[in-house]
């Protein structure tokens, strides 16, 4: 299933249920990180109702919807606290794996196919787009990996 998938889930939820739009309508008014500490809960009801979604599309989703039916909210704008929550997820991840290389790996790390994925990531945030950049996140932090297996396997053949 897709975010937009579980957008129209969310939007059917919210016009029958007058106590989840009251609650959405609250998260809202608190931010897209709250909004999005809140998706569980979105999830487990649409799970309830017969709709399978991941979490992080439920999240995407509770994003788009926002922007459609409450684009003054603060959780339509963008929001740098919660790009930055997942930027900072996505680091941590890669940190394990750059404290494993050697001296020799880390001065073979060619970091250049980076490139593609941090313009992907600055024109998400200029678009509003929530769900793009969480998937040139996950790009960006594959190609990261990528940089490291191969400064590996190349200082290892060396």
């Amino acid at each position: 299933m897709s975010p937009s998938e579980a957008a129209t889930a969310i939007v059917q939820l919210l016009k029958a249920e007058p106590e989840w739009r009251q609650f959405y309508r609250q998260c809202c008014e608190l931010g897209a990180l709250r909004g999005c500490s809140q998706a569980w809960q979105f999830r487990d009801e649409l799970r309830e109702r017969g709709h399978r979604f991941a979490l992080r599309d439920v999240e995407d989703a509770l994003l788009a919807v926002a922007r459609k039916v409450l684009p003054t909210s603060p959780a339509a704008q963008w929001d740098t606290e919660w790009a930055g929550e997942l930027v900072h997820d996505a680091l941590a991840r890669l940190a394990e794996h750059h404290a494993g290389l050697s001296a020799g790996e880390k001065d073979a790390l060619d970091l250049s196919g980076q490139g593609e994925w941090e313009d992907r990531l600055h024109a998400a945030g200029l678009a509003n787009d929530p769900a793009d950049f969480r998937a040139a996140l996950e790009g960006w932090e594959r190609a990261t990996a990528h940089a490291f297996s191969t400064a590996a396997r190349t200082s290892g053949a060396a």
